[in-house]
């Protein structure tokens, strides 16, 4: 079976693409905006999927007809979508195109403008079949359907390795971890505030240190935040982070913070989950479809009052009778829902579905 993935070079879709290729079912070509390098064997396309680019549907017609795919994969309801469903429309007889969205495509775009809304409803409406990560994303998506009928699956990455079972007390340290990309969505600069709160007014262990991972545009910003705010001893900053260390992390991190404004099931949060972080998320409804407040984890309904939530997940540690309670039931949920090849078998189960 000839397949299509059409998406951007991330980490996502990278992990995704590489657990295709794994299986050695399908023959893949890559469409992508830059190449990936990870995939050197692998046929790759490189597109620029920028809305202004008015050569993009022909490029990707050109590329199609000389494939000649069953199916398209296309990552992202996005400019991605945009620009290969029209390529793909002009097709007599198309393959088959599953859409998956990933969070900010179907909550935050259809926002910002009408074009941006009108962008969205034409990706869902001309695929086949529709993924969304999320039971909050799937229903967003059959309101920008409207009357219109297509399949939706309800269907996560899942995380890349699940580990093994771990001695809480051997492996966790004093440790808050934030890893989003430091963007205005993510709010990493209500974590720094709410950690300097606690450190300011000795809530704390003084050993404690929030760990800031990834980088962005904001990166200088939360720089000179931390330095203003005094706490630049007690916290580190480790740019992006290869898989292998950023597991480290997960595994000796006891808090892992999370408060974007808007998000579907990230992928993070689940790593953070099987590896025993105890979650601290925003109130959003995909992380509550994971985290149930003071269960499994911390909601913070307001940011205002983060570092309650921070403080009351560091006092939960602190009890390991609960802290041991608190793991077993996340590992549990993540070894049932969030395996990687588990949901994998899912995404290709609707290749198959023809």
């Amino acid at each position: 079976m000839k397949l299509v993935i059409v998406g951007s070079n991330s980490i996502h879709t990278k992990r995704y693409i590489a657990g295709i290729i794994a299986q050695e079912r399908f023959v893949v070509t890559i469409i992508t905006n830059q190449a990936m390098s990870e995939f050197v064997n692998t046929p790759q396309i490189v597109v620029n999927f920028a809305l202004s680019n008015f050569k993009a549907v022909t490029q990707i017609r050109r590329e199609l007809n000389i494939i000649n795919p069953d199916i398209v994969h296309i990552h992202q309801a996005n400019s991605y979508a945009w620009h290969s469903l029209r390529a793909l429309n002009k097709f007599k007889l198309r393959p088959r195109v599953i859409l998956t969205t990933w969070g900010s495509d179907v909550l935050i775009l259809p926002k910002q403008s009408r074009l941006m809304r009108r962008m969205v409803k034409y990706n869902l409406h001309n695929a086949d079949v529709i993924t969304a990560d999320s039971l909050f994303m799937s229903a967003k998506i059959g309101e920008l359907l409207e009357s219109t009928s297509r399949p939706i699956h309800t269907l996560n990455f899942g995380i890349q390795h699940l580990p093994e079972r771990m001695n809480l007390q051997q492996t966790k340290q004093k440790i808050i971890l934030s890893n989003r990309l430091h963007k205005p969505l993510y709010r990493i600069d209500k974590i720094i505030q709410a950690f300097a709160n606690l450190v300011k007014h000795n809530l704390i262990d003084d050993t404690y240190q929030l760990v800031i991972a990834a980088a962005g545009e904001e990166t200088p910003f939360l720089q000179n935040l931390v330095a203003r705010l005094e706490v630049t001893s007690r916290v580190k900053f480790t740019g992006m982070l290869p898989y292998e260390q950023l597991i480290n992390y997960y595994q000796s991190a006891t808090v892992f913070v999370s408060v974007p404004q808007s998000d579907g099931t990230a992928s993070s949060l689940l790593e953070a989950m099987a590896h025993g972080c105890i979650p601290v998320l925003s109130n959003l409804p995909a992380n509550l479809e994971w985290v149930l407040d003071q269960i499994n984890g911390f909601i913070a309904p307001e940011l205002g009052n983060l570092q309650q939530q921070i403080l009351a997940a560091i006092k939960l540690s602190e009890n390991i009778e609960r802290y041991q309670q608190l793991y077993d039931f996340n590992y549990q949920t993540i070894q049932l829902k969030a395996s990687a090849e588990s949901n994998l078998a899912k995404f290709t189960k609707l290749y198959d579905a023809q």
